[in-house]
């Protein structure tokens, strides 16, 4: 598995414990949901579309689950920052140890 892809799964674990929380509606569909490098690298290690493509099926502002998201994500160890940008994306820093642990297998 992909640096990415497990990062898509924390994503992915963090919007069902959303959904079980009632923060958003069970069963959205979240296959196109993505984890990819951000356009701009200042901005961060990785990028997550989740709340733009989430917010019309969950009746809600993409900030506003942006926002919540980011919360659970920073209770992540993986994860040392979770910024808002723009209409709604998520910009993520990875814990400089997920770096050093990729390093170390290379």
């Amino acid at each position: 598995m992909s640096l990415f892809q497990q990062i898509r799964a924390r994503v992915v674990q963090a919007l069902d414990d959303m959904a079980s929380q009632g923060q958003l509606p069970e069963g959205l569909n979240l296959t196109a949901v993505t984890v990819e490098p951000p356009r701009d690298p200042a901005h961060g290690d990785m990028a997550t579309n989740a709340a733009m493509v989430l917010a019309k099926g969950a009746g809600q502002k993409p900030r506003d689950i942006a926002t919540t998201l980011a919360e659970h994500l920073l209770k992540d160890e993986l994860i040392d920052a979770a910024d808002v940008a723009g209409p709604g994306f998520l910009n993520l820093r990875l814990n400089p140890s997920v770096w050093q642990s990729v390093v170390a297998q290379v």
